[in-house]
């Protein structure tokens, strides 16, 4: 359809001027003024002084009156708008679109309107709810994406820089400190020490970029006995073979048992930032855990105090013989991860005693052990049970304690120490443990008799030679006697003597015990035994009180030898005093 020009007036337009309602340029970008710029060079122009739509000089685009172009319409023969085809306006990035609407998927509807007169092609919207804007939406995730970028920017600035194991970045370096932490807590458990919840591990840094050393300081931890100022342990570590990242692995023990003062802090770093404490972060050197009900604790033990016993303390056996050298009452005993207090309601029960030979009767070493009342006995560790050895032991017993002992059996003789004030037991040798138990007496006497022997079956008058050598209390008479004093308490004084008769084929012998009597002080007559097995031996011995100090050796009677000879003193006797000086 050809249009006809049109006329002068509102609404109206010259030949060759740009339509009302469309600047004379392109409009500019959000809110940024435009360059100079030629028409057909797309955004940037700056907009009229009437603003977007309108004209210089002209009214506003929506006080058109009717048969005026709209605002985005182009009258034939007007040449395009800037940035637009010919044949119709278009939105900005939308072809076929008016300017300023929304440029999304709905449906715009294209109309032919004719003003009188005129021919014109206009857009209009459709008759439809428009959708809500999207540009608020846009708005606010730009403003979420700036702040998680700030956020992550200030996280890269302030976090710590992570930690390397000879330039390879460590995998999970928070794993690897947990397991550094559980090793130190159990390690803790195990030496009875304490740590708390500021008790944590740490990479320590070589002072060489982010490079750490090969072992993690953990702490505070103490133990008993320990320094408040030395509360650090350093636990192993160990990378694997690969090339990414290092993987580290943790000692079960730390380097040194003991603990050290904490290293350079400013050296010390976690993923999580947290610092040390100051100094033993509240830990309280541990007192020593207390010992198991009936305990007993081998020595040896330093800065423990003895005090000797006032009375007798020793006791012998066939192999060994065991005397108490100190007793005590300690508080505690031991030091650091040994350190041991009794347990609730018992009393610690100190004692030290030395181990040498016995009566040497027997090269079987003895069996030890700590009995408390009733309870049953504790055997000593054999190997402590040596001649010439000094073994000092810690028995915890109830606080009423009334009888406790060191139990010694050797061979066939059970023997006890008190472990209260070292006295021996009741059934203890007693002769055993005297210091004096002999007198070389070597006295000679003669006595004239009677005597027959097999060669002279007629008694013939013989005068006899006796010699007194010496006497001797023994529990133990020797070889071939296998008899025993009648109680502990008693002990045999053993009679080395000999005889000579003047009888033909006699030879120099021990005179037949049944010639031999004891009167002790109290005028009590002890009789002679024979205490060898074999008839052929004679061992002639007294059972008399262990304590046996004097008496006096009576010779005479009628004695029969073991070949059938006899002799015969009547009534007459001669006499051996004894002495053997008390302890």
């Amino acid at each position: 359809m050809q249009q006809p020009a049109p006329g002068p007036g509102r609404g109206g337009q010259a030949e060759g001027q740009p339509e009302w309602g469309q600047p004379a340029g392109p409009p500019s970008g959000w809110g940024a003024a435009a360059p100079t710029q030629q028409p057909g060079q797309g955004w940037g122009q700056a907009a009229p002084a009437g603003g977007w739509g309108q004209q210089a000089g002209a009214p506003p685009a929506w006080e058109q009156p009717a048969g005026a172009p709209p605002a985005w319409g182009q009258a034939p023969g007007a040449p395009p708008a800037w940035g637009q085809p010919a044949g119709g306006p278009q939105s900005w990035g939308q072809p076929g679109a008016p300017a300023g609407w929304p440029a999304d998927d709905q449906q715009q509807t294209r109309v032919q309107q004719a003003a009188p007169g005129l021919s014109a092609t206009a857009w209009v919207p459709p008759i439809a709810t428009p959708r809500r804007s999207k540009r608020p939406l846009l708005i606010g995730l730009a403003a979420v994406v700036v702040l998680a970028l700030v956020a992550g920017g200030l996280f890269l600035l302030l976090r710590p820089d992570s930690p390397t194991w000879d330039g390879r970045t460590i995998a999970q370096p928070e794993s690897v400190l947990s397991d550094a932490e559980q090793a130190l807590t159990a390690y803790a458990e195990e030496r009875n020490g304490v740590t708390n919840d500021s008790s944590a591990c740490w990479f320590e840094e070589t002072g060489d970029g982010s490079d750490v050393r090969d072992s993690a300081v953990c702490g505070p931890v103490l133990f008993v006995d320990g320094d408040p100022e030395q509360a650090y342990l350093r636990f192993g570590l160990t990378a694997d073979d690969g090339s990414g990242d290092a993987r580290l692995t943790v000692s079960d023990e730390p380097e040194s048992p003991d603990p050290s003062a904490l290293p350079n802090s400013e050296l010390l770093t976690r993923p999580d930032g947290r610092t040390p404490p100051d100094g033993a972060g509240g830990l309280e050197v541990p007192t020593a855990p207390a010992a198991d009900p009936g305990a007993v604790l081998a020595g040896p033990f330093e800065d423990l105090d003895f005090t000797e016993p006032t009375g007798p303390a020793t006791l012998v056996g066939p192999a060994a013989a065991i005397t108490v050298t100190g007793l005590a009452r300690p508080d505690r005993v031991g030091n650091g991860d040994d350190a041991r207090r009794p347990a609730d309601g018992e009393v610690f029960l100190a004692v030290r005693y030395t181990v040498e030979g016995g009566a040497g009767v027997s090269d079987v070493p003895p069996s030890l052990g700590y009995r408390v009342g009733e309870a049953d006995t504790v055997p000593v560790d054999p190997a402590l049970v040596t001649p010439g050895a000094t073994v000092e032991a810690v028995v915890s017993a109830p606080a009423d304690v009334t009888l406790a002992d060191l139990v010694v059996v050797d061979g066939a003789f059970t023997q006890t120490l008190s472990l209260l004030d070292g006295a021996p037991g009741a059934g203890n040798i007693v002769v055993l443990t005297r210091t004096n138990v002999s007198q070389l007496v070597d006295a000679n006497q003669s006595l004239s008799g009677n005597g027959t022997s097999p060669g002279l079956p007629v008694p013939t008058p013989v005068t006899l030679s006796v010699t007194v050598n010496e006497v001797r209390l023994q529990w133990f008479p020797g070889t071939g006697v296998t008899v025993y004093p009648s109680a502990p308490d008693r002990a045999f004084l053993m009679l080395d003597e000999e005889g000579t008769t003047g009888l033909p084929g006699s030879t120099s012998g021990r005179s037949p015990s049944s010639l031999w009597s004891l009167v002790l002080p109290d005028g009590t007559v002890v009789g002679s035994q024979d205490l060898a097995a074999d008839p052929l031996f004679i061992a002639t011995g007294f059972d008399v009180p262990a304590d046996f100090t004097t008496g006096t050796l009576v010779f005479g009677g009628v004695g029969t030898y073991v070949d059938g000879g006899v002799l015969d003193f009547g009534g007459a006797t001669v006499q051996f005093p004894v002495e053997i000086p008390a302890g």
